[in-house]
């Protein structure tokens, strides 16, 4: 067995294809579009890497004889370690048989690599940040994940704990239904938000004026969440990225801001549950081109029966003054309106104990915990 540095269109492509292989009998695995891997994996073209000016990237393959048997990216974040004063580097698409000697030369590549450019320790998995999927799924496999959140045989953290890994964070995920059973004491709560701040209004985005849209959010996600653990600033080309990538699978009047004195002060983020979709496609849009046509007829965000909760953020000096409330109240009526059926709030940092609070009280229940680890070097 041995770890080689990816190198060529078939390396890749045996990168991309490994977890279709190691999942291929799972019912839980939702398989992402090829496509957008590759777009995410390129390092010559993507913002996140900026030309190797914000983030380096390397990717690595384990084969036995000829047989590949596991994979994983090492990542040096630079715009992370200027945020945050540190001298780490991550890994992530991390993927493996059921095999400790693989994941072990696998992750002592990662770090080799790591080594070599003067970091202190390895952090993962991130895929390859934390403003893209991160965490290893350590509690919760009785269901699929939910849009852009990570899924894994429960027997990886053994594997992982085994080459010297230590928890550095948990990351939790809390689903409910969608009722209106604390809708009402919401609304209270959001009146008299109203009535302490003269001015506050809330309202959902305009997707013709998108470019306008993703400005406000842009400057409003990098002022709210700086000191939060684990955030990176997003460039303005990363987050034009991204929020091209959201803007055919938002249900608008989900995505809402608030505004005191037309000043933007929040927003939360909440978008359909896509991965069904994506289940059906099979990792490609051409590979069962009958259902895409299908997908394209009728699968609309009104269809779908789950919703994500990503992000709620208030501007500095806005919080604790229930303006959340308002804005959670806001997007309940929205998703009782349209008919979903449940919502997954993720993910929130384990300590943070006001957000956990504010989602246990629409009846919110932890069902998956995803684990960030860390190793010394």
């Amino acid at each position: 067995m041995r770890v080689d540095r990816v190198s060529g269109r078939a390396d890749l492509a045996a990168f991309i294809n490994l977890p279709f292989i190691l999942y291929r009998n799972d019912p839980n695995w939702v398989p992402p579009l090829k496509a957008d891997v590759r777009k995410l994996l390129d390092r010559n073209h993507h913002p996140f890497y900026d030309g190797g000016r914000e983030a380096e990237i390397e990717l690595f393959l384990a084969r036995d004889g000829r047989r590949v048997v596991g994979r994983i990216a090492a990542v040096l974040n630079h715009a992370h370690n200027r945020a945050h004063e540190e001298n780490v580097a991550f890994f992530g698409f991390f993927e493996t048989v059921h095999r400790p000697d693989v994941a072990d030369a696998l992750l002592a590549a990662a770090e080799h690599w790591a080594r070599g450019r003067g970091v202190d320790a390895v952090r993962g998995p991130a895929n390859p940040s934390t403003n893209y999927e991160c965490g290893l799924l350590v509690e919760g496999f009785d269901r699929p994940p939910v849009l852009m959140m990570t899924y894994n045989p429960q027997w990886y953290a053994d594997l992982i704990e085994g080459a010297g890994y230590a928890k550095a964070k948990d990351l939790y995920a809390y689903i409910s239904p969608v009722h209106d059973a604390s809708l009402e004491r919401l609304k209270k709560l959001g009146a008299r938000a109203e009535r302490r701040n003269p001015g506050l209004t809330t309202r959902s985005v305009d997707l013709k004026q998108f470019d306008r849209e993703v400005a406000i959010i842009k400057e409003l996600y990098n002022a709210a969440w700086e000191k939060n653990w684990g955030f990176v600033p997003v460039s303005d080309a990363e987050f034009d990225a991204l929020a091209g990538e959201l803007k055919d699978l938002v249900h608008p009047d989900l995505l809402r801001i608030a505004s005191i004195d037309d000043q933007p002060v929040g927003f939360i983020l909440t978008v359909p549950d896509w991965n069904p979709v994506l289940a059906d496609l099979g990792g490609t849009l051409w590979r069962h081109p009958i259902k895409l046509i299908r997908h394209l007829l009728f699968t609309k965000v009104e269809s779908l029966t789950g919703i994500r909760l990503i992000l709620l953020g208030m501007r500095e000096g806005f919080r604790n003054r229930g303006i959340e409330s308002l804005l959670f109240a806001s997007g309940i009526e929205v998703a009782l309106a349209a008919g979903y059926q449940w919502c997954e709030y993720s993910w929130i940092l384990e300590d943070n104990e006001r957000t956990k609070g504010a989602v246990r009280l629409m009846g919110g229940e932890l069902y998956k915990i995803y684990r960030m680890y860390e190793k010394g070097l």
